[in-house]
C-alpha cells in the first residue's frame, strides 16, 4: 500500500511539474519572479538555498510538504514564517510557489565563507569629516569601510563615493556609495551585522553604513551611510515618524540587525502571535574576549544572557573615550534605554543564503550600557552595565538528575512582547535542548515570578499532558501557555508590569498523566437527602483505565425532579452556575477590563482546574409535567464535589438521575 507521505510526494511532483510548465510558458525568456517590486533570482544558488526549507542541501518533496503546510498564510497569521515567503511580499502565495518549483530538484552548495586580503589603512579614524567637505568630493572617489570580517580580524573594504542625497530623511542627508571591493561583490553586498561600519578616507570618518535598496540581486551594489555628525548627535535628531524613503522610485530600508542566539532550538510562537525567537540566527558561545571596542569592531546589544544568549549584532562606528556609537540607524527607535553591551568575535561572512550575514561567537560578559536608541544610530557607555533581571530555572529529570540555570535579561528598553519571548525562551528552550521528543511523558511546571509595580506574585503549578505525551510539544505548549498568562499581566491598560525576578521549576515525568473521561455511572433513581455514589471511568494515556469514586449528598431542600449528572474536569465543567463548558485544554481567558490587578493574580493563581475531577448534579425539570416548584425553589438547584486526581483530564460524560421526594 502506498504510504500517505508517498502519496503527498507524488502529488507534489505532479503539481510542481504543472507549475514549472506554466512558469516557463508564461515567461520563457525571464527566470526572475517579481512581486510588489521585490525581485527574487529564481535560477541562482541563492533562491535554491531559500527553497531548501529543511536544510538537507536538496530542494525536494520534504521541502514541498513543509511549504504546503503554510501556503496561503499572511504576515501576522499564526502559520506565517518569513522563510517560506520567498519574494518577501508578506504572503506565502503562488508566486513563491513558482520560485520553489523552478528550483525543485536542485542541490544547494555549501555556503562560502569569504576572507578579504590586504592590509588595514594606517589612517586615524578619530577626525570627523563634516558634511560640507563631503559635498565637495568628486564622484567615484575611493573610500573605505572598516568592519570585523573573519576570525576576529578587521578588514578595510574599498567603496566608491557616488553622491550626497539630501531628500532621503530630511533634515538628515545620507552618503550614497557603491560596494566596489571584489570581496563585497562576491559576497553579494553588505552583510547583515555590518550596520554601523565606518566609512572613511585619509581625512577621517565620514559616516556609518546604514541603508540599502530593498532588493539588489546583481552588482553594482549601492548603499547609504549616515553622516557621522548625525550618528554622534552633534547635528540634532531626526523625527521618528518618517515615511519609507525612496530614491528614483526604489525603496530604501535600514540594513538588518541580526539577532544572534547561542544554544537554541526554535520553538513555536505563542498562539496568535509571532516570536522574536523564531527569527534568530545561530551563533557560537565563546569565552574568548572581544579584541577591542574600536571602530569596525562588533557592537552587540544583549537581550538575554546565559546558556541561551541573544544579542542584536551591529558594528561600532565611532569611539569618544568611554562613549561608543554604532549601527548608523536605530535598533527599535525607542529613545533612552538601559541595555547591556556584550562581547562578540566575528568568525566569517556567510554568502549564498537569504542574505549575506556575519557568523559570530558571543561572549555574554557585560562590558557597558546602551543608553540611547534613536533613528541616526545607537550610543552607549563602556561601564559596569545596567541592572538585569535574574531568571532561574530548575529542571528535574526522570533519572533523578537536576539542572539549575540562571539567565539575565534587561527590562528598560525592551517592549513587553519581547520580554515575554525572552522569559519563556530562557525558561523552556534549554529544556527542549536536553530531551528527545519521546512519547508517554508529562511535565509539571511551577512558577514563582514577581513584578515591578505589584506586590503579588505569579505562583502557579500546572500539569501538562496529552494523548501522545511527546516531550517537545508539551514543552512548547507550556512555554506558550506561560507567555499567554504573562501577557495578561504585562500588557494591561491600568498597570505597566515588568518582571522583577522569575523562578520556574519543571519536572519531567516518565509517564502519560493524560486522562479522558469515558463513562460515568450512578444509581439512576434516588430520594432527596440520599447520598449518590458516582463512579467516573478514565482512560489514562493509551494503555490503562482507572475508576474514581465520588459521592454527592442531595439536600432534602431541593425540588424532586430530573437531574443531570456530569463528570469531567473543573476546567471543562466550570462553576455551578451553568451547564457544561467547552474543553479546558488551554490557558484561562484574557484580561477582563473590570478586574483589579489583585483580582487578576487571584484568578491566574487558582488551583490547576485541569487535574480536578468534578461530579455535578444539576436540576433539569420536575418529575411530573406542569407541576410547580415549592416556594423559594427553582431550576438552579445544583450540588457538586471534586477531587484532585493528578491527571490532566479532558472530556466529560453525563447521566440523567431521577430524584424523588419523601
Amino acid at each position: 500500500m502506498t504510504s500517505q507521505k508517498g502519496m503527498m510526494c507524488i502529488a507534489a511532483l505532479g503539481l510542481l511539474a504543472f507549475v514549472c510548465h506554466a512558469a516557463m510558458g508564461s515567461d520563457a525568456d525571464d527566470d526572475r519572479t517579481t512581486t510588489h517590486a521585490i525581485t527574487v533570482n529564481a535560477s541562482g544558488d541563492n533562491a535554491a538555498a531559500l527553497s531548501d526549507f529543511d536544510g538537507d542541501r536538496t530542494v525536494g518533496s520534504s521541502d514541498f510538504v513543509l511549504f504546503a503546510g503554510v501556503f496561503g498564510a499572511r504576515r501576522g497569521d499564526e502559520k506565517y514564517e518569513a522563510k517560506y515567503d520567498l519574494n518577501g511580499d508578506g504572503e506565502i502565495g503562488f508566486s513563491d510557489f513558482v520560485v520553489f518549483a523552478q528550483n525543485f530538484g536542485k542541490e544547494v552548495p555549501v555556503p562560502v565563507v569569504l576572507r578579504p586580503t590586504g592590509e588595514l589603512q594606517p589612517w586615524d579614524l578619530s577626525p570627523i569629516v563634516p558634511i560640507d567637505s563631503v559635498r565637495s568630493m568628486p564622484t567615484g572617489m575611493p573610500v573605505f569601510m572598516r568592519t570585523e570580517f573573519a576570525n576576529g580580524e578587521l578588514a578595510d573594504l574599498e567603496m566608491r563615493f557616488i553622491q550626497v542625497v539630501d531628500d532621503f530623511l530630511p533634515p538628515m542627508p545620507v552618503y550614497m556609495v557603491e560596494a566596489s571591493d571584489p570581496v563585497l561583490i562576491q559576497l553579494g553586498g553588505i552583510a547583515k551585522g555590518m550596520s554601523g561600519s565606518p566609512i572613511f578616507t585619509e581625512q577621517g570618518t565620514w559616516g556609518a553604513i546604514a541603508y540599502g535598496f530593498i532588493s539588489q540581486d546583481n552588482p553594482p551594489y549601492y548603499f547609504f551611510a549616515t553622516p557621522i555628525e548625525w550618528v554622534i548627535g552633534s547635528k540634532g535628531t531626526v523625527p521618528l515618524a518618517k515615511p519609507a524613503a525612496t530614491l528614483q522610485g526604489s525603496r530604501i530600508v535600514p540594513l538588518d540587525i541580526p539577532v544572534l542566539s547561542t544554544g537554541f532550538n526554535r520553538m513555536s510562537p505563542p498562539e496568535g502571535g509571532s516570536s522574536l525567537l523564531s527569527e534568530v540566527v545561530a551563533a557560537g558561545l565563546t569565552r574568548q574576549r572581544q579584541h577591542s571596542f574600536a571602530p569596525g569592531r562588533p557592537l552587540v546589544v544583549g537581550l538575554l544572557l546565559g546558556e541561551l544568549t541573544l544579542g542584536g549584532l551591529g558594528t561600532i562606528s565611532y569611539v569618544d573615550g568611554d562613549r561608543i556609537y554604532g549601527f548608523g540607524h536605530g535598533m527599535w527607535d525607542v529613545g533612552p534605554v538601559a541595555l547591556p553591551i556584550i562581547e562578540a568575535q566575528v568568525l566569517g561572512e556567510i554568502s549564498n543564503l537569504e542574505a549575506p550575514y556575519k557568523f559570530a561567537a558571543l561572549n555574554p560578559t557585560v562590558r557597558g550600557t546602551l543608553t540611547e536608541d534613536r533613528l541616526p544610530g545607537v550610543r552607549g557607555m563602556l561601564d559596569d552595565g545596567p541592572e538585569l533581571v535574574p531568571i532561574r530555572n530548575v529542571y528535574t529529570f526522570p533519572s533523578g538528575g537536576v539542572v539549575e540555570l540562571v539567565h539575565k535579561m534587561p527590562t528598560i528598553g525592551v517592549d513587553p512582547s519581547t520580554s515575554l519571548d525572552l522569559v519563556a525562551g530562557a525558561l523552556f528552550a534549554p529544556l527542549s535542548n536536553r530531551v528527545e521528543d519521546e512519547p508517554d511523558h508529562s511535565i509539571r511546571v511551577t512558577t514563582d515570578i514577581s513584578f515591578v509595580g505589584a506586590d503579588s506574585t505569579l505562583a502557579r503549578s500546572r500539569l501538562y499532558a496529552s494523548p501522545e505525551g511527546r516531550l517537545v510539544s508539551l514543552i512548547e505548549y507550556a512555554s506558550n501557555a506561560l507567555s499567554f498568562i504573562l501577557a495578561q499581566l504585562m500588557t494591561r491598560d491600568d498597570y505597566a508590569l515588568q518582571v522583577r525576578e522569575a523562578e520556574v521549576q519543571v519536572e519531567v515525568i516518565p509517564e502519560p498523566r493524560f486522562a479522558l473521561v469515558v463513562d460515568v455511572a450512578a444509581d439512576t433513581v434516588i430520594s432527596l437527602g440520599d447520598m449518590l455514589a458516582v463512579t467516573a471511568s478514565l482512560r489514562v494515556g493509551r494503555r490503562s483505565d482507572r475508576e474514581i469514586e465520588l459521592a454527592l449528598s442531595v439536600p432534602d431542600t431541593f425540588p424532586a425532579g430530573v437531574y443531570q449528572l456530569e463528570a469531567g474536569s473543573v476546567a471543562t465543567l466550570g462553576d455551578d452556575s451553568g451547564g457544561a463548558g467547552g474543553p479546558g485544554f488551554g490557558p484561562p481567558g484574557g484580561f477582563r477590563g473590570e478586574e483589579t490587578i489583585e483580582d487578576a493574580f487571584a484568578r491566574l493563581n487558582k488551583a490547576d482546574e485541569n487535574v480536578l475531577l468534578k461530579a455535578r448534579l444539576s436540576y433539569v425539570m420536575p418529575l411530573e409535567p406542569g407541576r410547580g416548584f415549592p416556594r423559594g425553589q427553582g431550576p438552579e438547584a445544583t450540588v457538586s464535589t471534586q477531587e484532585d486526581v493528578d491527571l490532566f483530564i479532558e472530556g466529560f460524560k453525563s447521566l440523567q438521575i431521577k430524584v424523588g421526594g419523601d
